[in-house]
């Protein structure tokens, strides 16, 4: 496993990373278009479910035994406002405020074909998260502050 600050070289707490180094540095990594989607999906779910903690030390690669990479499952994913109030990685080049206009310019960028389809399954399930929050006994408090930032999130577009 290898973080993407490790890789890149990139100082997490000053970095000036966008989603865009991930998309090309993960599919020069990788060889996958794939990778494509991956990445960003997990951008649009960082962006809808208000994970501004996505800084990259929270981006992985794995190497398998024949010594091909793919990128790592999603990991420390958490609603957060973050010490600067913007998301530690932008989406085409916002930080404070990015939403479907900006990860429509990646998928522009990165010919990701599905990336309509990607939001719109993302921004349902950070839509319907509470379902989620019941099942595992998330305490009210917690779900009615968390509902006040989400709602906030999603009636941005």
């Amino acid at each position: 496993m290898h973080s993407a600050s490790g890789l890149l070289h990139d100082d997490f707490r000053r970095s000036q990373l966008d989603y865009g180094h991930l998309l090309h540095n993960g599919y020069e990594l990788t060889k996958k278009a794939s990778t494509y989607e991956e990445i960003f999906r997990l951008a649009a779910f960082n962006v809808y479910a208000h994970n501004r903690d996505d800084h990259s030390k929270n981006f992985a690669f794995l190497m398998d035994k024949t010594g091909d990479w793919s990128f790592a499952p999603a990991y420390d994913l958490t609603l957060s406002n973050s010490s600067h109030g913007m998301h530690s990685t932008t989406v085409a080049g916002e930080g404070y405020a990015p939403g479907k206009a900006q990860l429509m310019e990646l998928a522009e960028t990165f010919l990701i074909s599905k990336a309509e389809k990607i939001i719109e399954e993302v921004r349902y399930a950070t839509a319907h998260w509470e379902g989620f929050a019941a099942s595992v006994h998330l305490s009210s408090a917690k779900i009615e502050s968390t509902r006040n930032v989400l709602s906030r999130v999603l009636l941005r577009e």
